[in-house]
């Protein structure tokens, strides 16, 4: 395919690593080829690892083998866990001679690179009883004009990988989808290392800031939401506990994952509060200028 705006890893020949782009705390330039070459990788993963026709019969190595053809096709970059220091037992337990464990959550396992002051995500790629690949959760709002609910669903690939895509660009932590493992079991991730939250509450507060995310007033299914807005749509965002949010080598908080869904066109026009917060949130990266809370909005003068 060669791509001229396909921009590839670089390798640590001495260690045998991959380097990325998404290093440290990047620039805007940094950030936009990111951003760039996130949504390229996730168009092409998609398609390396796309089903065979229905009722077709193929073996481990013989997919393996279709799926190394297709990758090289495409340039998705298929990464060593070798190379990474993982090993796998018969279990399938993971560990790793070169990387440390720090965490092992619902979508992805979570290993520190020390010697380049990064982290890599493991997100475990597995076929559903539809024969989807199956990931994680995402969020879903439901409901009527007069109530809405916002609930976790599961998720499959397709989700994951826009997930990553849109947390990157509306501002949470720089994260740059590397590749696949060479034997296709797992989608991977690179972040920078962060540091831990100093206040979560503070802290949380300034990461969805970052992100310019609206908090809309009321409740909705007991979740605690946000809505923000990139990739020309809005957004719901949750699921900020405290392992979720991390401070960025330069001390700025952040959100490291969480969980997103789409907000419809219907509950915007129907439900005044998100109405209001979808509005807010766009004007905010359109315009720069951060949204403030007015006390006595839709207030008559005739109550005060």
């Amino acid at each position: 395919m060669n791509d001229s705006n396909a921009i590839q890893p670089e390798f640590d020949y001495r260690t045998g690593r991959p380097t990325f782009i998404c290093r440290g705390t990047p620039g805007r330039n940094h950030w936009e080829a990111c951003a760039n070459l996130n949504r390229l990788r996730t168009s092409r993963i998609k398609e390396a690892l796309r089903d065979y026709p229905p009722g077709e019969q193929i073996s481990r190595d013989g997919w393996l083998a279709s799926l190394k053809r297709r990758a090289g096709y495409l340039e998705v970059p298929l990464i060593s866990l070798d190379g990474l220091g993982f090993i796998e037992d018969d279990a399938e337990c993971m560990s790793s001679r070169l990387l440390g464990n720090i965490g092992i959550g619902r979508e992805a396992s979570a290993w520190v690179d020390r010697e380049s002051n990064s982290v890599y995500k493991l997100f475990d790629v597995k076929m559903d009883a539809e024969e989807k690949y199956s990931i994680g959760l995402k969020l879903e709002i439901a409901g009527s004009a007069e109530q809405a609910d916002v609930s976790q669903l599961p998720a499959d690939l397709d989700h994951i990988l826009e997930k990553l895509c849109v947390l990157h660009e509306a501002g949470a932590c720089p994260t740059e989808i590397a590749g696949l493992s060479e034997d296709g079991k797992y989608l991977i991730a690179k972040q920078p290392r962060c540091k831990a939250y100093e206040d979560l509450d503070t802290d949380c507060k300034e990461a969805t800031r970052q992100m310019k995310a609206v908090s809309p007033k009321g409740t909705y299914g007991g979740n605690a939401i946000w809505v923000f807005y990139a990739s020309s749509r809005f957004w719901l965002l949750s699921d900020l506990h405290k392992g979720n949010i991390r401070r960025l080598p330069n001390g700025i908080p952040t959100v490291i994952d969480a969980l997103i869904g789409e907000l419809p066109d219907f509950y915007i026009r129907h439900h005044p509060k998100l109405g209001d917060a979808a509005r807010q949130a766009r004007e905010w990266v359109r315009t720069g200028i951060e949204p403030h809370d007015d006390p006595f909005k839709n207030v008559s003068d005739d109550d005060l």
